[in-house]
């Protein structure tokens, strides 16, 4: 209950039941306080409380956050007796009555006494009237209500979908290798017990799975509530806690549907048809009694643990919850085991999420073990936000702080009004040439045509002027407060100081856009970017002015050869690596070798820097922290960011490689593998295209061709980095060795395929920037302003080389295979619960989406979510196991390991064991994959791990946690977010400001993918298959939100876009 501290209450429930004579302080008023007389009159009462009538109603409903109206009409407290100066029933219904009247109408009628016949004769009196209860909710996703608005709701705990999660969920193809940037993590199962909530919520709470019916995720909570949703996404899980699938039985017959319709069960649900809390009661009390356990430990602790984020130093880091446990809990609770019971867990949990602002959990990541991942924000940023918010309060209650204030909050205080006045001069200054829009963006370079203009002059910002940024950046950049934090208000208040953003949201979209007007970041930078960012990576807000080299990377000289010794020269073979001309990471070559009778060797050559950069070394440990090359438009990074290392591991005639062969036969079958350091002699370079054309290679499905443009087109490229070869430069061997790839290539696809391949991928929408000419005209105190917009061009890609992507993945079985035979412990990508629904994936497959896919249609949300159901999701794992994706029995990435981290630790893996079987003189091969399965070697016992760098304990503990969590962040900034921040930034330039070839259409084909009650539709345009929006305004008055279901299509126009939030809204023209 929100009250004043100084403010008294009493329901009118407790007034009712209170002897007479006792004083009763509605509020403290005026004039004097009244003692109670019987309750004989309400009015009475009213009137000697100071307060009018219109006021109590609201005290009576706050009593326990539900409306008790309808609780004191029809269910009025039965009194003790009906003695002089107490009031029976009847009279307290009567005092109800007559109050109700006063302040429905002002004019007493009579009526049955039923509540509901009541308002019905009231809303016949008054047919016109609409009382519409204000909601206490902001506008936008980005700050929610938690303070006022803490009900039990479901549909505000649960997250509301967004087309953005359904972007990162599906699986795409990069060209070699399938991408999946999903949150879901291991699948939740029958007995699982998790918690749930909403980002923008402070409470928690558990519910018990069911199970998964026909996609979509049945929950029972432990307040006796069902509810079913197609992805939960989940910060805590304990797998398995409800072991007897017998416990779950009556549960799962109580279900009212189990329909895969999306309507109906939001139906059902929202009627609270599931089942009743006694069917459900064993499981509730289960439920209870985990939680009283872990409320048990938590107070038992709580000095410790109210102490958390003192407890691992000042510098930022990701911890994962045991890690969290391990050093807040004692470790006698771990009761002999390796881990603490999920009851601690558990506390530890609800403690690091009612945390504000210490530790920040990694949502978009996938869950490690039991929970999220968790940044432990820096003591700096700490200091930071709490030093602003104070200057901040003390500002807004300026006259008040100066009467009590000394001289060192007025000098602050003042050097707050010179960051106002400095701030708002470089923002007019700037908006002579950008103008400033709501769309989460600056607008684009004004040329004034009469001559040159001065661009703003950048100023010396003072220590608090720097503050005030650093907290705008820590707010509107890098998202680092939730959704029910209580810091947004600090960063509106600094924007409403400044007196420039008139009738915008001051939210943290505007204070984007004002780090943008102040120079302090490019008026084209990428939110994404800063969201997304770990622990230890260096984002720049400015790419192109100079860097600060990073760490001690640059000093480490590269050690020796160690493989140097067992390298073969591939003399006879030509090498063609293709790859695009402007590469500059030249990593992964095939060449082919005849074996006779129609067999041949495909040896697939990989450069090797795993052979001297040891993993120990400050080179690698940069390459840990980044997990990859990144390939956002416009802010291309490399994971070695050394010309040394590129000039001499990029390959070439004389590079050192690690090199897969795999024997083939024309069938496509794989006979026999081996790997073998190298060292190549002949190389050609050859781009995906032109080598397509040599072979006769055609997509099965051809992209779509819609292409825009924004920004003036660069000019014709820099000559390519290196020699490339044509398909009129090729000799009649290159050309022969070629097509006989391909062929053994389209061999091996065609078994895989079998095996339940994906056999293509839908192509997606890639936003090609250049930032060609766009030096900053004025650079200074770490802000910088540029004259001009970059080049974007939106259009769709294509799925690269057939034989490239074929021949690459059969590296990755070859090397996978090895390290299986060797007991050799890598990071294997496996699908781990697809072999559990084998036939019922592969039914699906031929049935429904390949089909779709051959034909060139986007397959639906709920396809999409049947087929994560059945396959699960891509994981990262020590053991190997099936990746049905591809058709393959087990796979790992290693094709790149100049821009892979993965791929680099599974090359460290494999020459230590090469150097290991150099030593003893035989093979480790101590087993064999046979169609049978794993196979044993006669008088091989398994081999020790001395040898190796990392033990399966260091890869389980120490290194996936960080390649899961790390390799999602980029790959969602650089294949989703990022990716479609710019494709945004191309809209609103096209429609908002008049560029763009070819021209925009007025309006657009929207395909509805759900609907979200009292929101209302998300779905997909028809332009580049962009996400889109519709509020429940948008509907009118075309249609209701009930009469809308999944896959109808309407005309629609556009609202409003916004970049920063990545949300497109659009108005309802018509159905189609």
């Amino acid at each position: 209950m929100m009250r004043r501290g100084n403010q008294n209450y009493v329901c009118w429930r407790c007034l009712s039941l209170r002897p007479a004579g006792r004083v009763v302080p509605l509020r403290r008023a005026s004039g004097p306080v009244v003692a109670a007389t019987p309750l004989s009159s309400f009015s009475a009462l009213a009137a000697a409380a100071s307060r009018p009538s219109s006021a109590l109603f609201p005290s009576i409903t706050r009593h326990d956050r539900r409306p008790l109206l309808r609780y004191l009409s029809t269910e009025p407290p039965a009194a003790a007796n009906t003695g002089q100066g107490e009031t029976g029933e009847g009279e307290t219904a009567s005092l109800f009555d007559r109050a109700l009247d006063e302040e429905l109408d002002g004019d007493p009628f009579s009526r049955p006494g039923d509540i509901r016949a009541q308002l019905r004769a009231w809303e016949a009196r008054n047919p016109d009237k609409t009382l519409t209860v204000p909601p206490d909710a902001p506008v936008g996703d980005s700050v929610s209500n938690s303070l006022t608005k803490n009900l039990w709701d479901l549909n505000m705990l649960l997250d509301k979908p967004t087309v953005q999660d359904d972007d990162s969920s599906q699986p795409h193809f990069d060209g070699v290798d399938v991408i999946d940037s999903s949150h879901a993590g291991a699948a939740l199962q029958a007995g699982d017990l998790v918690e749930f909530s909403a980002n923008s919520s402070t409470s928690l709470f558990i519910a018990v799975c069911l199970g998964n019916f026909n996609g979509h995720l049945h929950f029972y909570t432990s307040k006796g509530q069902w509810f079913t949703t197609r992805s939960l996404r989940t910060g805590f899980v304990v797998k398995n806690y409800f072991e007897d699938p017998g416990e779950l039985d009556d549960l799962v017959q109580a279900i009212p549907s189990l329909s895969s319709s999306e309507s109906v069960l939001k139906d059902l649900q929202e009627r609270n048809a599931g089942p009743s809390r006694e069917i459900g009661a064993s499981l509730i009390r289960k439920m209870h009694a985990f939680l009283t356990e872990s409320r048990l430990l938590h107070q038992a602790y709580v000095e410790r643990l109210s102490k958390a984020h003192l407890s691992f130093g000042k510098e930022e880091k990701v911890l994962s919850l045991r890690e969290i446990a391990d050093v807040l809990l004692p470790v006698q609770l771990k009761r002999g085991k390796s881990y603490f019971p999920p009851e601690a867990l558990y506390a530890v949990y609800c403690t690091i999420m009612a945390d504000d602002l210490n530790f920040l959990p990694l949502t978009r990541g996938v869950r490690e073990r039991e929970s999220y991942m968790f940044v432990l924000q820096p003591a700096s940023v700490l200091e930071n936000v709490a030093r602003v918010e104070d200057l901040v309060r003390g500002v807004s209650e300026l006259d008040a702080a100066r009467g009590r204030a000394g001289k060192k909050f007025i000098t602050a205080t003042d050097s707050f009004l010179e960051f106002q006045s400095q701030a708002r001069s470089l923002i007019d200054q700037t908006r002579k040439t950008r103008d400033w829009s709501p769309h989460g963006m600056v607008g684009p370079f004004k040329d004034p045509g009469s001559g040159p203009v001065a661009p703003p002059q950048p100023v010396a910002w003072s220590e608090t002027g720097l503050a005030v940024i650093q907290f705008l950046e820590t707010w509107a950049a890098q998202g680092s407060f939730r959704p029910s934090s209580r810091y947004h208000w600090v960063g509106a208040a600094i924007l409403r100081g400044l007196d420039r953003y008139p009738g915008a949201i001051l939210d943290s979209s505007t204070g984007w856009t004002f780090l943008q007007e102040i120079g302090w970041i490019a008026p084209w930078d990428v939110s994404a970017r800063h969201t997304l960012r770990l622990p230890s990576q260096r984002t720049t807000r400015h790419t192109a002015l100079p860097n600060p080299p990073s760490l001690d990377a640059t000093k480490v000289e590269l050690a020796g050869d160690r493989l140097a010794r067992l390298r073969q020269e591939f003399a006879q073979s030509t090498v063609y690596c293709i790859d695009s001309a402007d590469t500059l990471d030249v990593d992964d070559g095939i060449s082919l070798e005849a074996a006779g009778d129609g067999e041949y060797w495909i040896h697939i050559h990989v450069a090797d820097p795993a052979s001297r950069i040891r993993h120990t070394s400050p080179l690698a440990k940069e390459g840990a922290i980044k997990m990859g090359t990144s390939y956002l438009a416009g802010f291309y990074d490399r994971m070695l960011d050394r010309d040394d290392v590129r000039d001499i591991f990029s390959l070439r005639p004389d590079s050192p490689s690690l090199t897969f062969s795999a024997r083939v036969n024309e069938k496509g079958q794989l006979l026999g593998s081996k790997v073998t350091p190298g060292i190549l002699k002949d190389v050609v370079y050859m781009t995906p295209e032109d080598v397509s054309s040599v072979v006769g290679d055609t997509p099965e499905v051809a992209p779509p061709p819609d292409v825009l443009e924004v920004g003036k087109r660069p000019a014709e490229h820099a000559p390519p980095v290196r020699k490339m070869d044509t398909p009129e430069t090729l000799s009649k061997a290159h050309k022969r060795d070629l097509k006989t790839l391909f062929k053994l290539a389209t061999a091996i696809r065609n078994v895989r395929l079998e095996k339940g391949a994906t056999p293509v991928f839908p192509s997606r929408p890639r936003a090609r920037v250049s930032l060609d000419g766009l030096s900053p005209v004025a650079a200074e105190n770490g802000s910088a302003f540029y004259h001009g917009d970059p080049y974007i061009r939106v259009e769709y890609d294509n799925q690269g080389s057939s034989l490239v992507s074929s021949i690459m993945q059969l590296a990755g079985e070859v090397a996978a295979r090895w390290c299986f035979d060797r007991r050799i412990p890598i990071p294997y990508r496996v699908q781990k619960i697809a072999s559990e629904h084998l036939a019922a994936l592969q039914a699906f497959n031929r049935d429904v989406l390949h089909p779709k896919l051959l034909a060139g249609e986007r397959p639906t949300q709920e396809e999409y979510s049947v087929l994560r159901v059945l396959g699960g999701s891509y994981e990262v794992s020590t053991l190997p196991g099936p990746y049905l994706g591809m058709g393959l029995d087990m796979y790992a990435k290693v094709t790149s390991p100049l821009r892979r981290y993965p791929d680099l630790v599974a090359h460290w893996q494999i020459e230590a064991a090469l150097l290991e079987e150099h030593r003893l003189g035989t093979s480790l091969a101590g087993r064999k994959l046979s169609a049978d399965g794993p196979v044993a070697v006669p008088g091989k016992p398994p081999p020790t791990q001395g040898f190796l760098p990392f033990t399966k304990t260091d890869l389980d503990n120490d290194i996936l946690p960080q390649v899961r969590i790390r390799e999602r962040h980029r790959k969602l900034v650089d294949n989703v977010e990022g990716n479609t921040q710019w494709i945004l930034q191309a809209l609103v330039r096209a429609w908002r400001f008049g560029e763009g070839s070819p021209k925009l259409p007025e309006t657009f084909r929207f395909t509805v993918a759900d609907t979200a009650p009292g929101r209302g539709l998300i779905g997909r345009l028809d332009w580049f298959g962009q996400a889109a929006e519709v509020d429940l305004e948008g509907l009118k008055p075309v249609t209701r939100l009930a009469e809308v279901k999944p896959n109808d299509e309407f005309e629609v126009e556009l609202l409003d876009v916004n970049v920063h939030t990545q949300k497109v809204s659009v108005k309802l023209l018509k159905r189609l």
